[in-house]
């Protein structure tokens, strides 16, 4: 049986070779990123856009932990109020991400930063009984089934777990100072945070936060946007694969550094392309708009909520129910949005910004 294994303290040390060649891969995550920020902070929509990242972050991060929902089930689910067990997790997770970002104006990233995301990550749903908010007293271990002897990683034991967490938080506050870039440190942190594993429970959604968190904390990101679970969520057992490449007494850290860099630039590509895509969308509707009667704080409300109802158009533009229902009928009539077949409390969907979120 594997025994609780024991990291290295961070800084880690790489050799110079690997050094130039992972920071050619940062400088190009830099760039993408930087162009994803400057299209951002440009765009008409950055409010609506900030909020489908963040839910689609939520979606695909959760979705490694093995909950299985979509962005249609959680839309409807802010309509019908119905929470599958699935539902609060990603629920939970765009919760401690905001709260994390608001955080981050009174607090460094910290122990106490880190018990507050980790009790909203668990509350209420299948975790709530794993010691919310604490740090593991009892060892844990990741394996296929429950029982310790089927371990693939057994995590430090219980008593260092404050040691390591303590080690950390210097490096993510800079005292100690290894000259690399931002980029490569965000690896490195997230890596080590799951290699603790300080948590019964979360450690993976908490850890793909504190990834965000640091960008944003060190200036590499404008805005609470950018998220790289969709990349991992499509090739998490080369992602789970790669971190427990570290977990040995010579850990592989170049190619777990070059994984994240990777998978950061084609994230960065694939949100500049959906950005790109969501303004279009939005300017052909406007259009239409304008050529065929519909009001154009409409549009603008279906882009903040793509599943509505007529009760909700009523409510946000402050105008009657029958002519909230005049407009929105337009947009049926022209199949720019669609409705289900009850007869009450109908829910209309805007599917063309689902299509880009999750293609």
């Amino acid at each position: 049986m594997l025994k609780p294994f024991k990291p290295d303290y961070l800084p880690i040390t790489l050799s110079q070779d690997d050094i130039i060649y992972l920071y050619k891969l940062a400088l190009e995550a830099r760039v993408k990123i930087e162009r994803f920020n400057s299209l951002l902070e440009r765009s008409i929509i950055s409010d609506e856009a900030l909020v489908f990242f963040s839910l689609q972050e939520s979606i695909e991060s959760t979705k490694i932990e093995g909950t299985q929902t979509t962005f249609s089930e959680i839309m409807e689910a802010d309509i019908t109020g119905y929470r599958s067990n699935d539902i609060q997790e990603v629920m939970n997770y765009l919760e401690a991400l905001n709260h994390g970002k608001e955080r981050l104006n009174l607090i460094p990233i910290s122990t106490r930063l880190f018990l507050e995301l980790h009790n909203i990550i668990l509350k209420d749903s299948r975790g709530q009984n794993r010691s919310p908010g604490e740090y593991r007293r009892i060892q844990n271990f990741i394996g296929p089934t429950n029982d310790p002897k089927d371990a693939t990683y057994i995590p430090p034991e219980p008593n260092s777990v404050p040691e390591y967490m303590s080690n950390l938080e210097k490096y993510i506050n800079n005292e100690y100072d290894d000259q690399l870039d931002y980029m490569i440190r965000a690896a490195i942190i997230h890596a080590q945070f799951e290699t603790i594993h300080p948590f019964l429970d979360g450690n993976g959604r908490l850890g793909r936060i504190l990834i965000m968190l640091y960008l944003l904390d060190k200036k590499v990101i404008s805005k609470p946007a950018f998220f790289v679970s969709e990349e991992l969520e499509k090739s998490k057992y080369k992602y789970y694969g790669l971190l427990n490449s570290l977990r040995s007494s010579s850990p592989k850290w170049k190619d777990w550094i070059e994984y994240f860099l990777k998978a950061s630039i084609k994230q960065a590509d694939k949100n500049i392309d959906k950005l790109i895509k969501i303004e279009t969308i939005l300017s052909e509707m406007q259009d239409f708009a304008e050529k065929n009667n519909v009001r154009q704080d409409l549009i603008s409300f279906i882009f903040r909520k793509p599943f509505f109802t007529i009760n909700e158009v009523q409510t946000q533009l402050n105008i009657s129910y029958n002519t909230a229902n005049l407009h929105v009928q337009r947009l049926v009539k022209s199949n720019k949005i669609f409705a289900d077949d009850k007869k009450r409390n109908r829910i209309f969907r805007f599917y063309d910004i689902l299509e880009v979120l999750e293609g």
